[in-house]
């Protein structure tokens, strides 16, 4: 497969330019296409990062709206503990 990509990017790229060579020509378009392909694996990352990121701010929060929750219950019932004493 990549052999039919690489020809049909020789084919798209044009004459080559003055003093460059068939295999450095495919050499140069394979370059480009695996950093073509490193720049959209980057770009997907960050925003796989940037979704788990929301997630966890999400789940945080929730937990942290829990923990507040909790605390005020365990207030209430140590100072209603504390006046049946």
């Amino acid at each position: 497969m990549s052999i039919v990509l690489t020809t049909a990017a020789l084919l798209l790229a044009g004459p080559p330019p003055p003093g460059e060579d068939a295999a450095h020509r495919a050499d140069r378009i394979r370059t480009e296409q695996l950093n073509r392909s490193a720049a959209a694996k980057v770009i997907r990352r960050q925003e796989n990062d940037t979704a788990r990121d929301r997630a966890w701010r999400e789940s945080q929060a929730d937990y942290e709206r829990q923990m507040a929750a909790w605390r005020k219950r365990d207030a209430e019932r140590r100072r209603y503990n504390d006046s049946i004493r």
